[in-house]
């Protein structure tokens, strides 16, 4: 097992950072956790105010969590999307049934900058319409459209991305 040295220098070589100035940036480099903190290389016991990128708060090493995901995992890690499986048919049924009106249908994406281009697309389709409306101060995602709705300036390197999106206070 390296050390925070070699390991910081191992990364620095090979990792490049989003939304981070490259040359300056060093990064917390976490080597494990367990409920709601995260233990640097060094040991360092930090409380994890982020959970995922707020998504998955539910305190890392959860029994329950792991039990299920291993379970899963020794009866079909993966599939491609144009498969179904029982656990995907359950999933979409459990959003379904708690979703209002007749949103009864589920698309599985990868991520959310994905869910996004996939949402601006569906919309698109379903109104006819192109114009798609983004608050000024919001974070959607790196990819091409998911930039566009960003009303961030981490967005102008990617100007003028996709048509008809306006953003408003």
């Amino acid at each position: 097992q390296m050390n925070t040295q070699e390991l910081q220098a191992l990364d620095r070589e090979h990792v490049i950072y989003s939304w981070k100035a490259q040359g300056g940036w060093k990064p917390t480099l976490i080597d494990h956790a367990e409920g709601v903190y995260m233990y640097d290389t060094d040991g360092k016991k930090i409380l994890d105010g982020c959970s995922g990128l707020l998504n998955i708060n539910l305190g890392h090493g959860n029994r329950h969590v792991l039990d299920a995901m291993k379970a899963q995992m020794e009866k079909l890690c993966f599939v491609s999307p144009g498969f179904g499986t029982e656990a995907k048919a359950t999933l979409a049924y459990m959003v379904a049934d708690v979703t209002p009106g007749d949103l009864d249908y589920v698309l599985f994406t990868n991520g959310g900058a994905e869910a996004n281009e996939n949402a601006i697309k569906s919309a698109r389709w379903f109104t006819g319409r192109q114009k798609v409306y983004a608050a000024w101060k919001s974070y959607h995602g790196a990819t091409a459209g998911a930039i566009t709705l960003t009303g961030d300036p981490r967005r102008w390197p990617a100007e003028p991305g996709v048509p008809g999106v306006v953003h408003f206070f």
